[in-house]
C-alpha cells in the first residue's frame, strides 16, 4: 500500500487486482491494451562497491 492513498476504498480495490503472475504492478494485460517497447537506458548501478 502506498501511504499517500488517502482512499482506502481505491486501495481495497487495487490489492483485489493484483496478480503476482502478471507482469503489472496492478491488472492483468487485457486484449484491448497496447504495449509499446520503449529503448530506455537502466540506471541501476551493478558495480559492487566496498564502501
Amino acid at each position: 500500500m502506498c501511504y499517500a492513498n488517502s482512499n482506502m476504498k481505491q486501495v481495497k480495490k487495487n490489492q483485489k487486482l493484483h496478480n503476482s503472475y502478471s507482469p503489472l504492478l496492478i491488472g492483468d494485460v487485457n486484449e484491448n491494451d497496447v504495449i509499446k517497447e520503449v529503448d530506455e537506458p537502466s540506471y541501476i548501478d551493478t558495480q559492487q562497491k566496498l564502501f
